[in-house]
C-alpha cells in the first residue's frame, strides 16, 4: 500500500509540476514578439514598377522621347528625400534605359539646380521648366510615405507639356533593416 501512494504522491507532483510549466508557457506567450520585418529586393520592387508604367503607358514606346528620371520625395516633405527616394528613381531609370528609351541624366547637367543630399526634387518645382530644357517628352517621378512597417510608393509618368499624369503605379516596400538605413540617409 505504501508503493501505491507513493506511486499516487509522483504522480500528482509530475501533473502539478507540468501544469506549472504550461501556466508558464501560456504567460511567455502573451508576451508581444517583435516580428522581424524583412526587406525586399528593391531593384526587382522598382523594376516592376517601371515595367507597369510601360504596359499603362503603349505608345510611349513607338515615340522612344527622351524621358527624365527624378528623386522620388517624401510625401510630407516635397522638398526633401532620403537615399530610398534617390534609390528608387535611379532603378527606375535604369528600368527604362534597359527597355531602350533614352533617359536623360539630370545629374551631369549644370544648368539645373541639384540641392545637395536630397537629389532632383521635380515634384516641388515646375516639371514643364526642367523637362523642356532637357528637351524630355515626360517625367518619370513619384513620392514616397514611410509607416511604421511599410514604405508606401507612388510612381508616375508625367507628361512634359502639361504635368498630366500619363500612368501611375502604387507599390509597398517593406521597411526592413535595409529600407530604413535607407529612409534615414539624408
Amino acid at each position: 500500500m505504501n508503493g501505491n501512494v507513493m506511486v499516487r504522491g509522483a504522480t500528482v507532483l509530475l501533473i502539478t509540476l507540468n501544469l506549472g510549466i504550461l501556466g508558464c508557457a501560456s504567460s511567455a506567450d502573451d508576451v508581444p514578439v517583435r516580428q522581424v520585418i524583412q526587406d525586399a529586393n528593391l531593384v526587382d520592387k522598382n523594376y516592376a514598377a517601371a515595367d507597369a508604367l510601360l504596359a499603362r503607358a503603349p505608345w510611349l514606346k513607338e515615340r522612344r522621347d527622351p524621358l527624365l528620371a527624378a528623386t522620388f520625395v517624401d510625401i510630407n516633405n516635397l522638398e526633401a528625400s532620403s537615399g530610398l527616394g534617390r534609390v528608387i528613381g535611379e532603378q527606375i531609370g535604369s528600368r527604362f534605359a534597359q527597355q531602350s528609351f533614352t533617359v536623360i541624366e539630370i545629374k551631369m547637367r549644370n544648368n539645373i539646380f541639384v540641392a545637395e543630399g536630397t537629389g532632383e526634387l521635380t515634384l516641388s518645382r515646375s516639371v514643364k521648366e526642367i523637362s523642356q530644357s532637357h528637351n524630355a517628352a515626360a517625367v518619370i517621378a513619384g513620392t514616397y510615405a514611410v509607416a511604421r512597417q511599410s514604405v508606401y510608393v507612388t510612381a508616375r509618368l508625367i507628361r512634359a507639356t502639361d504635368n498630366l499624369i500619363l500612368a501611375s503605379y502604387d507599390y509597398v516596400i517593406p521597411l526592413g533593416p535595409d529600407a530604413k538605413a535607407l529612409v534615414a540617409a539624408q
